[in-house]
């Protein structure tokens, strides 16, 4: 029924495709009530057949709490930096990044690269913004992260435009977010972290009928469909705030709708067929944690085999002392990763922090490997020569949000060249520049994000 009236005395919750909104209060219209309606969004582009053959992926690894960087003059220095001490070519793995010996061909380590707006912000806050650039120093603000840009350009050819997972699995919290993906409206979006619930997502048969799949689809539309007539004439009444609050939240409606679209259009397309008993899906974070995240990279890889996505984020931990994570090192004997970040001071703690380094980066050599080793089932190569990995940390020495420790691996065949440790100064660079490149070899047409300035050729192959 409709009405002429404004309404707000309580908040409408839209539920479609797995999202729940609530629609913002207005303080401009603290007692008004309120009707609301959306419209359609634009259509998708179909994908011609030749980009659906020759699929480029993207995938991010973050970890927390920096990474062990015993200063000059230290025992532990030479051989248990993180970074390595040389630049260049001829450059000698140190021993937390010893696992990535056979890979150094296919990995470039990157030094000096940081978000400025962070440097001084307090440590624990700079995970939310690692893929979004966005300055969340003063007041709490983000924006769309890297992975979902470029997803944007490439989730119209896979059956998820992307795949967000974690540790910790949801959402979090401002500023201690268990999710590295947010978007277009800065929301974050939530990450799985049950392996069996991933591959189901993935690979699991519905239960549903074709029909009733259907009718579901349509009865989430109709309420999208019933959420935006009304919005102009609200937009009349609201302060400036207000109409800003009330964009975003359209915003989000109209991603929404995208996905919508994008999940029936795949309706028809029948799943590949993966078994299950192929992984350990009844691993969990709290009993073996070396293989919790080798299923998880496990499955990161098969959904990249199967072209069921070509965008995917995993945080193995969320930069916060509380989280699932924290007890990780367990697994090597250790006490949890942020005691081990402020006990440097203690007999060999700059040594014990490295060696949780050294666990992280074999569970990382293992992923890389799997990838090169390979066949890319639509191109020539590898499925790591078509795959660029971005793997890091937004904080280094004891929390300190400067100097990032990363590692930009394959992606050879999308011009990236590796087997260097370059060095960056930060008075000049910063990592939204590397953004930037990244975005340019997806085809992603950009001269800017976030707060670049410029773009990093130093990457690419001459």
């Amino acid at each position: 029924m409709r009405t002429s009236k404004l309404s707000l005395s309580r908040r409408r919750v839209l539920r479609a495709a797995g999202y729940t909104i609530a629609l913002p209060m207005f303080a401009s219209l603290r007692d008004a009530p309120f009707v609301h309606e959306v419209r359609g969004s634009e259509p998708e582009r179909e994908p011609s057949a030749a980009e659906r053959q020759q699929p480029n992926r993207f995938c991010c690894i973050f970890f927390p709490n920096g990474v062990s960087l015993p200063p000059a003059g230290h025992p532990a220095h030479n051989d248990w930096h993180w970074f390595p001490h040389t630049v260049g070519r001829d450059y000698v793995l140190t021993r937390p990044l010893e696992p990535l010996a056979k890979l150094r061909d296919e990995l470039t380590i990157l030094s000096g690269l940081s978000h400025p707006a962070m440097r001084t912000s307090i440590a624990h806050l700079t995970a939310d913004s690692f893929l979004t650039g966005a300055d969340s120093s003063r007041e709490y603000t983000n924006s769309i992260s890297l992975d979902q840009l470029i997803s944007k350009h490439l989730g119209t050819h896979t059956r998820f435009p992307s795949l967000t997972l974690s540790s910790d699995g949801g959402v979090g919290t401002p500023g201690r977010t268990q999710t590295l993906s947010f978007s277009a409206s800065g929301r974050p979006i939530p990450s799985l972290s049950q392996p069996r619930a991933i591959f189901n997502r993935l690979f699991g048969i519905e239960k549903q009928s074709l029909a009733e799949q259907r009718r579901q689809f349509g009865r989430q539309q109709s309420i999208l469909d019933n959420v935006m007539e009304e919005t102009a004439a609200l937009g009349r009444d609201l302060s400036a705030a207000d109409r800003q609050r009330l964009d975003e939240y359209t915003t989000s409606v109209r991603e929404i709708e995208k996905r919508l679209a994008s999940a029936d259009r795949w309706l028809d397309v029948q799943r590949p067929s993966v078994d299950p008993a192929d992984f350990e899906l009844a691993a969990t974070p709290r009993d073996d944690v070396e293989a919790y995240i080798r299923v998880i990279y496990d499955l990161m890889f098969v959904a990249f085999l199967t072209d069921s996505t070509r965008s995917i984020t995993y945080q193995i931990t969320s930069e916060d002392a509380k989280g699932i994570g924290d007890r990780f090192p367990s697994v090597i004997g250790l006490p949890g990763h942020h005691s081990l970040s402020h006990g440097t001071a203690s007999e060999k703690g700059y040594e014990n922090w490295a060696r949780y380094d050294h666990f992280l980066t074999t569970q990382f050599a293992y992923f890389l490997d799997r990838l090169r080793s390979t066949a890319d089932p639509f191109q020539q190569g590898s499925l790591l020569d078509h795959t660029s990995v971005l793997y890091g940390c937004s904080t280094s020495r004891t929390h300190q949000a400067v100097n990032y420790p990363l590692i930009l691996a394959g992606g050879k065949a999308m011009g990236f060249a590796h087997g260097s440790h370059l060095r960056f100064d930060e008075s000049r660079h910063r990592l939204s520049d590397l953004y930037v490149t990244l975005l340019q070899q997806f085809g992603i047409e950009v001269d800017r994000f976030a707060d670049s300035t410029t773009s990093l050729h130093e990457v690419l192959d001459a």
